[in-house]
């Protein structure tokens, strides 16, 4: 990472793809078109929200505005006549002297490097990529087929599937054309629009996402769209999104309390095709607490996340407000109990409620072996007394102390703060 492309030489998000993407999409949140679509937008989410919210209502705000921005990044990396690579879904952070609004979105993977390139049918790309880090993350890219708030899939690249070279780089190739032969290929569609990419960090400090690059072959048809046309793009797209990320937040809070549903696939929701999910509406009283067990299923990469309730991942940075395959200790059984709490339980893998009464739980399995789960994976879950405990652990439970305890915090702080080293 030595060129005039990238911007620090241990960061390859920082990039001058990435400012200049984000330049664009701080001057669309700014654009006299997004008003009126930002008044209605944020009458739309209060009708559902003001009672539904209850004590996190407080948080609305924060919410209208990162769903906005969410829809002003997506609309800066919308220009497939001139791509470049674009990481958004981020909690609001500060780098390169300036304060960014956070991008977080439907649920939202604390593990997850998310990147978008614009893609058009029709068009020929070339993507390049190379590891960064002795143990890469496992990743995927997917092609997106529209700009409401569950994108269609139109296709998937399994990081699995890749074909790599010695240093592990790689080249993938976009067009309309059949792959006949070429293994690292995404064929396009009419209407495609992105290829999101998921890089999943399982030991944060340790690990790094991916370089990319992607080029266009041959010259481009017109200027680049106008930060009209692109604030145009957002205020459609911000008005059609509302009542489906609605629909995912009703999704989880209208199940019944603290009850995880059978792990299903992502794919009919606009994850991954290779992904199996689960969640929960979690509900607990300040004396509560909740002892989840999973299953590995085999799966390369696991996380638990909890969010609020608007679908944002909870604090992450500070508090252990998710786990992952590296983060959490399994049990003696080789199964994986985390426990749910609003006070640290004396358990390795405590997810931190953070106070909040109501948290949204959702869990990932993905990046199986031969493409495929080769046993379905499993949760259960059961709310005890916080005061006992002790007693309702299975036994084998990995414990921690308090010294243990504040070691794994500024262990993920260091690593969160990692994701926006500028030099």
């Amino acid at each position: 990472m030595t060129d005039n492309y990238f911007l620090s030489s241990t960061n390859p998000v920082a990039n001058v793809d990435q400012r200049r993407m984000e330049d664009t999409a701080l001057r669309i949140i700014a654009r006299p078109e997004l008003e009126r679509p930002r008044m209605l937008a944020t009458y739309l989410w209060r009708e559902v929200m003001e009672h539904e919210a209850g004590e996190q209502y407080d948080q609305f705000d924060s919410m209208v505005e990162e769903y906005i921005f969410h829809y002003a990044m997506r609309a800066a990396a919308s220009d497939g006549q001139h791509p470049g690579v674009l990481r958004f879904m981020t909690p609001p952070h500060r780098w390169f002297g300036r304060d960014m609004p956070g991008s977080r979105w439907a649920g939202d993977s604390p593990d997850f490097t998310y990147r978008i390139i614009p893609v058009a049918h029709g068009s020929r790309y070339t993507i390049t990529g190379k590891p960064t880090c002795g143990s890469p993350p496992t990743s995927h890219f997917a092609l997106m087929g529209d700009n409401t708030a569950a994108p269609q899939i139109l296709g998937l690249l399994d990081g699995l599937d890749l074909e790599t070279a010695a240093d592990g780089s790689f080249t993938i190739t976009v067009d309309g054309d059949p792959a006949n032969g070429r293994k690292n290929h995404i064929q396009t569609q009419p209407g495609a629009l992105q290829i999101w990419i998921r890089d999943a960090l399982g030991d944060w400090n340790a690990q790094s996402p991916n370089i990319l690059r992607v080029e266009r072959q041959g010259a481009p048809e017109r200027d680049p769209l106008s930060d009209e046309e692109l604030a145009r793009w957002t205020a459609k797209a911000l008005l059609d999104g509302v009542y489906y990320a609605y629909y995912i937040i009703r999704g989880a809070t209208s199940l019944p309390p603290n009850k995880p549903v059978p792990p299903i696939s992502s794919a009919a929701l606009g994850g991954m095709a290779s992904q199996y999910g689960t969640k929960a509406n979690v509900v607990l009283e300040p004396d509560e607490a909740m002892i989840l067990t999973l299953s590995s299923a085999g799966a390369l990469f696991r996380n638990a996340v909890l969010h609020d309730i608007y679908m944002r991942a909870a604090n992450y940075w500070d508090r252990s407000g998710c786990l992952n395959h590296v983060t959490m200790a399994p049990d003696e059984s080789g199964l994986f109990t985390c426990v749910i709490a609003h006070e640290d339980p004396g358990v390795h893998n405590w997810l931190d409620t953070g106070g909040l009464r109501q948290t949204i739980l959702g869990h990932r399995w993905q990046s199986f072996p031969g493409g495929a789960a080769t046993e379905e994976p499993t949760v259960e879950a059961r709310v005890v007394k916080f005061a006992e405990l002790g007693k309702a652990l299975p036994a084998g439970v990995r414990t921690i102390d308090a010294e243990g305890r504040k070691a794994q915090l500024a262990a993920r702080r260091a690593g969160f703060d990692k994701r926006f080293v500028e030099s």
